[in-house]
């Protein structure tokens, strides 16, 4: 028996083929961010520019600096995406590989014209992560893979963090390949990306970021909103807020509003178990939408006193709470509906929903046209429920002390 097991195991060797196809990390040239643009010398080609980690980063010079750079960063032109990528083999002393980029940006002439060939050969590569995060570059993109962003050796890397904790400052809508894709593939939605710019870094005076003579780095600056495959335009920050009410997904938003009894102080606001929910009505076959956010409020910071009760104090915040996001969802709506016409609250999808047969019928066939006129009623209802601080609002305790023996006068 213990023969013919011997002869088992030497026969099933030979057809072990080890691993054929390995490569050593020393060969691999990581993406961790691409950059798509139109080409600056021919309008119907593509500029592809990557950044590689640097294999042969963390070598030192005799004063004790880096010797190298963190990352590599090679750019190149062809009629398409993937010819461009296959011309970068003539710099890349690496074989690229795709499975960990961070990172696309789009470059703003290009979004502006059409993403289709972006999304295409994007979500047709297998090496590609579908939870890769996407955005456009105010200017061109492959000036973006040349600056720094965050604070890690590897920009790519840090951007690809920094979108990822974009959710706690409430102003801006996760635009990753798999959502955007959906979107762009939808009958009803538009999509919404991260929008990139320079700004000055807030960290020491002076550090040398983007290039050699300048302190900037990347920040994420409002959103860029998609008609179908082409950019309308951007939201500025406040503005992107007020669709973060209804699409963002947020379970926190921090909200500053003036003080009941002193405009020139704030509290602060957590307004926590975020929902939104749109209905319609058909008037004369023409659709009215009503948009409702609810949450739950906790006070975090006041910066103010009060003389008035808990409950008129919470009364009043709640008041305030709820004009400002009625007013914030107003201003981002004015902008996508009357502005860019792009439907990314996806009102369509409501009315086909909730009133199928009308939007198979008519509506539909006149969407594009009547989307920018239908009104769209704003609600918002929040419940301040305790304090992270106090249970009450901070007074304004003023003492005398006047000693009960000595004569005031």
């Amino acid at each position: 028996m213990r023969r013919i097991f011997c002869l088992i195991m030497l026969i099933s060797l030979i057809f072990v083929g080890g691993c054929w196809d390995m490569r050593e990390i020393n060969e691999i040239g990581l993406v961790m961010a691409v950059g798509i643009d139109k080409s600056p010398t021919n309008s119907e080609n593509f500029l592809v520019t990557v950044q590689l980690a640097n294999p042969q980063e963390g070598g030192s010079s005799g004063d004790g600096k880096k010797s190298q750079s963190s990352v590599w960063i090679a750019s190149a032109e062809g009629k398409t995406i993937f010819e461009a990528i296959r011309k970068l083999a003539r710099f890349s002393s690496n074989r690229i590989m795709w499975a960990h980029n961070n990172v696309i940006i789009i470059g703003e002439s290009l979004a502006q014209d059409d993403i289709t060939s972006v999304m295409d050969f994007f979500t047709h590569n297998y090496e590609l992560r579908m939870k890769t995060w996407v955005a456009v570059g105010k200017g061109n993109a492959s000036e973006f893979l040349a600056a720094s962003a965050g604070m890690g050796a590897v920009p790519g890397q840090s951007l690809g963090d920094v979108f990822r904790y974009q959710k706690f400052t409430g102003l801006n809508i996760p635009s990753n390949m798999l959502k955007v894709y959906g979107d762009f593939n939808s009958e009803h939605n538009n999509t919404v990306l991260y929008a990139l710019t320079f700004n000055e870094a807030l960290t020491q005076p002076g550090l040398k970021n983007k290039g050699e003579n300048t302190n900037e780095q990347i920040e994420v600056s409002g959103m860029a909103v998609f008609n179908k495959n082409r950019m309308q335009g951007y939201l500025s920050a406040d503005e992107s807020r007020g669709l973060v009410w209804v699409l963002g997904q947020n379970s926190n938003i921090v909200v500053s509003v003036p003080e009941p009894e002193n405009s020139s102080k704030f509290a602060a606001i957590e307004v926590t178990g975020i929902k939104a929910e749109i209905s319609s009505v058909l008037i004369n076959d023409i659709p009215e939408f009503t948009v409702k956010i609810t949450g739950t409020g906790n006070i975090s910071e006041e910066d103010g006193f009060s003389d008035l009760s808990i409950d008129q104090f919470k009364s009043e915040l709640e008041a305030s709470i709820e004009q400002q996001i009625v007013s914030e969802i107003e201003l981002s709506l004015n902008k996508v509906q009357k502005e860019y016409q792009s439907d990314v609250l996806s009102l369509g999808k409501v009315v086909h929903a909730e009133h199928k047969n009308e939007w198979n019928e008519r509506i539909k066939y006149q969407w594009e046209d009547l989307y920018s006129e239908v009104e769209v009623k704003v609600e918002a209802k929040i419940d301040i429920e305790s304090s992270a601080l106090n249970q009450i609002p901070l007074r304004d305790y003023k003492e005398t002390n006047i000693n009960d023996d000595q004569d005031p006068n």
